[in-house]
């Protein structure tokens, strides 16, 4: 489904927006983190943890182990700077798994039990992608809610990433950008700007 390279690329990738999710969050104003809003995790943080409490439940997948966990919503850091701490741990061990892996050991099925308790079965492969494209989804929800405080969010936008750990191999981003076309995007109405269209 997916080679060693771009198994790499992609883990590095979910830890390098992470990241750069974190650092922007810790300079946010006090209590904005832990705010509640209208969302499912009802706060920034309760997002953050589900993204963190799945990305231990796939790890166990691919250790071939149970994990324990009855739900997805544990608050297991409430503190973001503890949330920090766990997540850069995961996002690491991701790294160093998929540094680990072959081609065939990415297209070998791992059989798993979600948290409902129905059996399922994927390739490695798709597993890192799944877990790849979960935490890209639920870091999008942290950063609509930057529009209610108002702040302008990070911008973590794969090609972003590309042009700022290998430029030689995304030229096309270090060329002047073309001018601008009139788009029907509207202003935020709780933000200063819109966010850049260039990477998008």
């Amino acid at each position: 489904m997916i080679n060693v390279r771009t198994a790499r690329m992609l883990a590095d990738y979910k830890r390098w927006a992470n990241q750069r999710l974190f650092d922007s969050l810790a300079a946010l104003p006090p209590g904005e983190v832990n705010k509640e809003r209208v969302s499912v995790f009802k706060n920034m943080i309760g997002t953050l943890n589900h993204l963190y409490v799945v990305d231990c439940i796939w790890r166990a997948h691919l250790e071939g182990r149970g994990h324990g966990f009855k739900t997805s919503h544990d608050l297991l850091h409430p503190d973001l700077a503890e949330l920090r701490l766990a997540q850069k741990d995961i996002d690491h061990w991701y790294c160093d798994w998929s540094e680990r892996q072959t081609d065939a050991s990415l297209d070998k099925p791992v059989e798993f039990s979600f948290v409902s308790g129905e059996s399922g079965i994927m390739s490695a492969g798709a597993i890192l992608m799944h877990v790849v494209n979960h935490a890209s989804y639920h870091r999008g929800w942290v950063i609509q809610m930057y529009f209610e405080i108002p702040v302008m969010p990070p911008v973590t936008d794969l090609p972003v990433y590309l042009r700022e750990t290998d430029p030689a191999a995304f030229q096309s981003l270090n060329a002047p950008a073309p001018a601008a076309a009139p788009t029907c995007v509207g202003k935020f109405a709780s933000a200063t700007n819109v966010l850049p269209d260039r990477y998008r």
